[in-house]
């Protein structure tokens, strides 16, 4: 049997001290809590970007068929400028279409097709596209 020194451990006094545990769990609980801010961040921006991708859509869409009318249809009896109410993706967009005569120059039309929407946290978001049609 080997003798042991009076100073050094037995092996039940090998180990991590509470206080060393503690102070890991914080330390792991702080990163924890920071990846999980960061992941409600990530998914918020996914949504903000789903909902300007479905805004655009609508917009362009809504431009091509002012555009395949051509310039004598591309006027407000076809296209009323009162708000239409377009849902995507479980979030209703109001679309908002505006033919102006004679812009920039005489014999062209500007068309210009406002999207509008409000984020979950009831911020107004919109986008809006424009084009001109000519005679």
């Amino acid at each position: 049997m080997a003798k042991r020194n009076p100073g050094t451990k037995s092996n039940a006094q090998c180990g991590f001290t509470l206080i060393e545990l503690l102070v890991t769990m914080v330390i792991l609980s702080f990163g924890l809590l920071g990846t999980a801010g960061l992941t409600t961040g990530i998914i918020r921006g996914n949504f903000f970007s789903k909902n300007i991708t479905s805004a655009t859509v609508i917009a362009q869409t809504e431009l091509e068929a002012v555009q395949n009318k051509g310039y004598t249809g591309a006027n407000t009896t076809n296209f009323p400028s009162s708000a239409a109410t377009v849902s995507m993706g479980g979030v209703n967009f109001s679309r908002t279409t505006t033919i102006t005569d004679n812009s920039p120059a005489s014999n062209m039309k500007t068309i210009a097709v406002t999207v509008t929407w409000n984020e979950a946290d009831n911020a107004a978001r919109s986008v809006a596209l424009q084009t001109i049609l000519a005679q």
